[in-house]
């Protein structure tokens, strides 16, 4: 060898080396933003807590320097999370603290067998990225499971206050209740729900024995105590207790108001009726009496003037006896409606047949009363709500419509009862949706009687001119 090959060959040597551990920490460098890339790439917020763990290994067993032998370990708040490839006794290791909102909870373990070392700076930075990513994922999830819960809960709220028309019977509403809430809870699967009310309980479809861990709300109705509302979790099952606290909260409150405007409603119905009762009360006693007092002694009087000769004033006497007399029938036809003795004697069909025989005849209109098949409703306040629903609808075609002509038919039918009252005139304010005005005391109150009576009332513009209301009620016979 000469002196220049020597040389050339000293020279050489140094500068090989040089470029091969550059090589190869290149390569460790590129393995570790692979490997950042494809964990960062890869972590959805749609990913579990196990899937995540087993996403991160995925990738960073590859990147460390000796990936055959490697092995990683994820600790998070008391769970375990391991590479498939773990093996017990392996204490040469490398980790990082994992927090979650400034807090400590778990950490990220990379092991090898103790007789390999570790690229410890590179090896450390790497794991610390790695921790840091799922400390941001574990963040974020956390946001969006919170987010989560909270749709769910304005979901719940929303379909419920939605759903809880006045239309709707106790029953049906606390239903409409657990439709919605069971499936706002943490665990619907399992989660059941409980409405205690004046002594009435209402559960939810999978309410079973052996749910011992509840949240409860108090229930109440003008300010006084009235029952609760509870939801119940298999003992071992945590709960979200702020967050379903105070959806369970809200929708007692809900119910509340949802009850306190059923009681409001009950109670103007009552007062309507006694109001009812009271006039007609009053004018069967007193006014019809009274009346009927003037007329008796109008026609003495003009027996009287007659004797004496006196022909035009008993003609005047006399036409104060038969218009006081007129107004006792009037009198006793208003005391009739108001009080519908037939309703308790005859039942709904012949008082109804009867009121409508007396307007037609007061206010000289014709009808058609026809009832298809045997109509018999043995509950009075059934039976009182249904006449009192349809005088309202037959004084107000004739009063405000102008009718001329009624036609009411009576039908039961697959366990529905309906009628209708069916006019010629002109309509009346509050009938259809585009008249434009809200509807008067009358059909708020035949309105209110309808949801009493669970039964859908309609008020329709027939096509030949007029107006139809028409309630349909399920009934059993």
């Amino acid at each position: 060898m000469t002196s220049k090959d020597k040389i050339s060959s000293i020279s050489v040597g140094p500068a090989t080396e040089e470029h091969a551990s550059a090589g190869q920490v290149l390569r460790e460098r590129l393995k570790e933003i692979t490997c950042l890339y494809e964990i960062r790439r890869g972590m959805g917020l749609e990913l579990s807590g196990d899937d995540v763990c087993q996403h991160i290994f995925t990738h960073l067993i590859p990147a460390m320097q000796f990936p055959e032998i490697a092995t990683a370990v994820i600790e998070l708040e008391g769970r375990q999370f391991t590479s498939g490839n773990l093996c017990y006794g392996l204490t040469h290791e490398l980790q990082s603290k994992i927090s979650l909102n400034n807090k400590p909870c778990g950490q990220l373990r990379v092991f090898y067998p103790a007789a390999k070392p570790f690229l410890v700076p590179e090896e450390q930075r790497l794991i610390d990225a790695v921790a840091s990513d799922l400390e941001i994922w574990l963040e974020r999830k956390q946001i969006d499971e919170a987010l989560r819960e909270r749709l769910k809960e304005i979901t719940c709220l929303y379909e419920i206050r939605r759903g809880m028309g006045q239309e709707l019977s106790l029953d049906s509403a606390c239903q409409q209740i657990f439709e919605h809430l069971i499936p706002a809870m943490q665990f619907p699967e399992i989660a059941t729900a409980v409405i205690e009310l004046d002594g009435r309980r209402f559960s939810s479809e999978n309410h079973g024995q052996g749910c011992m861990h509840d949240l409860k709300s108090e229930i109440r109705v003008n300010h006084k105590p009235c029952g609760q509302l509870r939801v119940f979790y298999p003992a071992d099952k945590p709960f979200l207790v702020p967050d379903e606290q105070r959806l369970i909260d809200a929708v007692a409150t809900d119910l509340e108001r949802w009850l306190e405007r059923k009681l409001l409603e009950q109670t103007l119905v009552s007062i309507a009726e006694e109001h009812q009762r009271s006039l007609g009360q009053e004018l069967h006693d007193n006014l019809g009496q009274q009346i009927a007092a003037i007329s008796y002694q109008a026609a003495a009087l003009e027996k009287k003037i007659s004797a004496w000769g006196d022909v035009d004033a008993a003609t005047v006497a006399a036409s104060i006896a038969a218009q006081a007399q007129t107004a006792v029938m009037q009198c006793k036809q208003l005391a009739q409606g108001l009080l519908p003795f037939e309703l308790e004697t005859n039942g709904l069909v012949a008082a109804l047949q009867a009121f409508v025989s007396r307007i037609a005849a007061t206010y000289k209109v014709t009808y058609d009363f026809e009832c298809k098949n045997d109509v018999v409703i043995n509950d009075n306040n059934i039976a009182l709500n249904l006449y009192r629903i349809a005088q309202e609808a037959v004084n107000n075609a004739i009063r405000h419509g102008g009718a001329q002509h009624l036609h009411i038919p009576l039908a039961f039918n697959d366990g529905t009862l309906r009628v209708s009252i069916c006019d010629n005139g002109r309509g009346f304010s509050g009938v259809g949706a585009k008249s434009g005005a809200s509807p008067g005391m009358g059909i708020k109150i035949m309105q209110y009687r309808a949801r009493q009576l669970g039964a859908t009332l309609q008020f329709l513009n027939r096509p030949e001119g007029g107006t139809e209301v028409r309630l349909e009620m399920p009934m059993d016979r």
